[in-house]
């Protein structure tokens, strides 16, 4: 038996180098790796960093996907069945749009891969692939350390993902990661989460997980846990860190360099309309910056624009705002409804989606809008983001921001750090900028037709889970 594991791209532009931030270690291909059972021969193709070979004699393919990653999952689901080869597909587009997924794949795995996985592959030796697994709730199971020699000698960027908890407990209309997991957060057992942390290959690791605070105790005693190990970290939180002295000093303690916070807007009445009010009653954002900042915490804020309540000003006004707040790196994206969420289903039955299924769609690019904004058109609002990223990653914009020592420039490694994403950032405006999705001019052409099926909704617990696959 033999099982090939691949990664899709995004999309490429043609005789263009591939998106180096988005070459980071594929976390799910570990961990479905170590969750095989011993005697399966596995392969792997990382599509972001090589071709596949098609021809390469296998038995089962298992590709994870994410709604951007959607069209080109498909387009591989179509060259595989040319040859007979049976696909299974899983991840969190799968876990929102099951019905989609089924039409383009012998099988797919609805939910998390622990409890499900080792099935699929009994299934698939005895040729009796079922055509859904689906997890109805998450069930106590244990946690399987990552299998990161798949990887091989790819050049990864270079920063290995661990996972310490998974989802968030928060309710963002915008958010995919709330609609799959139902807005709770999972934390992973400590003890595992340091054991992990003992196999990876880079000096500095990245909680991918999207709340590292979700559940403040574990973030407090996990930072403890790992502070005699010496790692260096980067993960993704929000705000109300700043509000905890204790937190941010066993983060500063155990290594932390640095976190994503999701401030989303300046606006109060637009993180109203998002579901994310409590930011804006934290108090002041520059205030809040400044107590992380002096624990020499970096700070990769992320903005998004497009609601009802905001005007081209606002775009404008908030890029020079994350200039003075001294941020390190920054985000300033589009609203994209995304599948499944509830800004998805409110824009769908409003009637301001311009296509229902714009990931498939061949005409679609990265960056651009799928829904009639208010304020503005969807063409503008691209622009204005364009606009809003340029001035923040301009050389003055760099130049200030490095100003900010404490958070920025700390120490000689930290600085260069500095100077090497934010230029490589700057090129990738124009490298992510209208990049086609998959690689086929058309829309990807369905295999199968089957049954509705209603999402399953997952009841939490809260001990140890595994990671989406």
């Amino acid at each position: 038996m033999k099982v090939t594991f691949i990664t899709p791209h995004v999309g490429r532009k043609s005789g263009k180098e591939y998106v180096r931030t988005w070459q980071m270690e594929p976390l799910t291909i570990a961990t479905l790796a170590g969750l095989t059972p011993a005697g399966v021969e596995l392969a792997y193709f990382d599509e972001r960093m090589e071709s596949i070979d098609f021809d390469q004699p296998t038995d089962l393919v298992a590709v994870t996907i994410e709604t951007y990653t959607a069209k080109r999952a498909y387009e591989v689901c179509a060259e595989y069945r040319k040859r007979g080869v049976k696909i299974i597909l899983g991840g969190y587009h799968v876990m929102l749009l099951p019905d989609e997924a089924q039409r383009f794949a012998d099988s797919i795995l609805v939910g998390y891969a622990e409890p499900l996985w080792e099935q699929v592959i009994r299934d698939a030796e005895n040729g009796q692939l079922k055509h859904r697994y689906v997890q109805n709730k998450i069930e106590p199971y244990r946690y399987i350390q990552p299998q990161r020699e798949i990887f091989g000698n790819r050049q990864y960027f270079p920063m290995s993902n661990v996972e310490t908890g998974r989802g968030c407990p928060f309710c963002c209309n915008f958010c995919s990661i709330a609609a799959v997991t139902s807005s709770h957060y999972h934390p992973r057992l400590i003890d595992s989460v340091v054991a992990d942390l003992g196999t990876i290959r880079h000096k500095t690791a990245f909680f991918v997980e999207d709340n590292f605070v979700g559940n403040p105790k574990h973030a407090k005693e996990l930072c403890r846990a790992i502070t005699p190990l010496k790692v260096k970290w980067i993960g993704q939180g929000s705000l109300m860190m700043a509000k905890d002295e204790e937190l941010l000093e066993a983060m500063a303690e155990s290594g932390c360099l640095g976190v994503l916070i999701g401030f989303e807007s300046l606006r109060a009445d637009t993180l109203k309309l998002m579901g994310k009010e409590f930011n804006s009653k934290m108090g002041n954002y520059k205030q809040l910056i400044k107590k992380l900042h002096s624990y020499g915490i970096a700070l990769y804020g992320t903005f998004i624009f497009g609601y009802d309540t905001e005007s081209h000003e606002d775009v404008m006004r908030t890029a020079e705002m994350a200039i003075e707040f001294g941020l390190f790196i920054g985000a300033f994206n589009p609203l994209i409804p995304f599948p499944g969420t509830p800004l998805y289903e409110q824009f769908r039955k409003d009637g301001r989606l311009t296509d229902e299924a714009w990931w498939l769609s061949p005409d679609f690019r990265f960056g651009d809008v799928p829904f009639n904004p208010r304020n503005m058109t969807a063409k503008e609002l691209h622009e204005h983001c364009i606009t809003a990223r340029k001035k923040f990653y301009s050389y003055p914009g760099i130049i200030k921001r490095a100003g900010n020592v404490s958070g920025n420039c700390g120490t000689v490694s930290k600085a260069g750090g500095f100077f090497g994403l934010n230029l490589l950032l700057r090129k990738e405006i124009r490298q992510k900028d209208r990049l086609p999705l998959g690689d086929k001019s058309e829309r990807p052409k369905p295999i199968y037709e089957p049954e509705p099926m209603t999402q399953p909704k997952l009841v939490p617990i809260t001990h140890e889970g595994g990671v989406l696959s």
